[in-house]
């Protein structure tokens, strides 16, 4: 107890009551109301990371640590003590609980951007959003605009899945409207991958006549738009989507393991309402559903 080491090690009882939080945050210990605080065994991931001594890799967009650890830990037990945990464990819709669907839908949504709750679908991350989005769109060999320097997860995608990228030159903003439209005569392509907001690698964001101009060239052009917008979070008011400004044309994808943790697996993609039942379909083949705990987590 707290009051016991503190009287021991003759420190103030609020200086070991801060040590003990630490050491919670770390991992390192779990309190319990009513119990006390317990050493926690050291999971294999716990002792891999510590043991390695391996280079930071700069590739990899991390978030920063803060205290999504101790929130997460106390959302689950939540969970499991409310006896809630049952009913997440059985078979669930594609697309995820449908109240997580609403909940999750209502937060993206502001007076500019509504989402629709049956035409937005839970996913295992973001990049499991753009791939159904590309199957759902594109087939092996077809061009796919994308900006001259892009995320390098997509270029994954595309790599797996036979897909010829088509840079477009960017600007201070990022894809250049003009270089777009001369690449997609030049190209053929039909299909544009952007990331409008802190665009990844460059950070580069577009204006709301830049977004504007980038959605009368996708009607101009027939172009299919898949929108990543995996880091809108950081404003304190989400830029505008081009998925507001053609919503029948662009699929919109979010994710939480950039705001919460890597391997937070949760992503969302919002399609066209014609994409409905084909989305459900790529779902069910490619991961049946989301674990719904994750789902849970994200809307408590």
């Amino acid at each position: 107890p707290h009051r016991d080491l503190a009287r021991e090690l003759s420190l103030s009882v609020g200086t070991v009551s801060k040590a003990y939080q630490a050491a919670e945050q770390r991992g390192i210990v779990s309190g319990h109301v009513g119990q006390g605080t317990f050493v926690r065994r050291r999971s294999a991931a716990r002792a891999e990371a510590a043991t390695a001594h391996e280079p930071v890799n700069l590739a990899l967009n991390v978030p920063a640590e803060g205290n999504e650890t101790q929130i997460l830990s106390a959302l689950f037990g939540e969970v499991v003590r409310e006896r809630d945990l049952a009913p997440l464990l059985r078979y669930h819709p594609h697309g995820g609980i449908w109240k997580h669907r609403e909940i999750v839908a209502a937060s993206l949504s502001d007076k500019r951007f509504a989402v629709e709750p049956a035409r937005l679908f839970l996913c295992n991350g973001a990049q499991h959003a753009i791939d159904i989005a590309l199957r759902l769109v594109a087939k092996p060999g077809d061009s796919i605009l994308v900006d001259a320097f892009t995320y390098s997860g997509f270029k994954a995608i595309a790599a797996a899945s036979h897909f010829t990228l088509v840079p477009v030159e960017m600007d201070e903003e990022g894809m250049d409207p003009e270089a777009l439209k001369q690449a997609c005569h030049r190209s053929g392509a039909r299909v544009l991958y952007c990331m409008p907001t802190l665009q990844s690698p460059t950070a580069r964001t577009m204006s709301l006549t830049r977004r504007r101009r980038i959605a009368e060239l996708a009607e101009e052009l027939d172009l299919t738009v898949i929108e990543d917008d995996v880091y809108g979070f950081f404003f304190s008011e989400r830029p505008m989507p081009i998925a507001s400004l053609a919503p029948d044309r662009t699929f919109y994808v979010t994710s939480y393991s950039k705001c919460i943790a890597p391997g937070f697996r949760l992503g969302t993609l919002t399609v066209p309402t014609a994409y409905i039942t084909q989305a459900e379909l790529l779902l069910h083949a490619s991961a049946w559903f989301v674990a719904p705990m994750l789902g849970e987590a994200v809307v408590r």
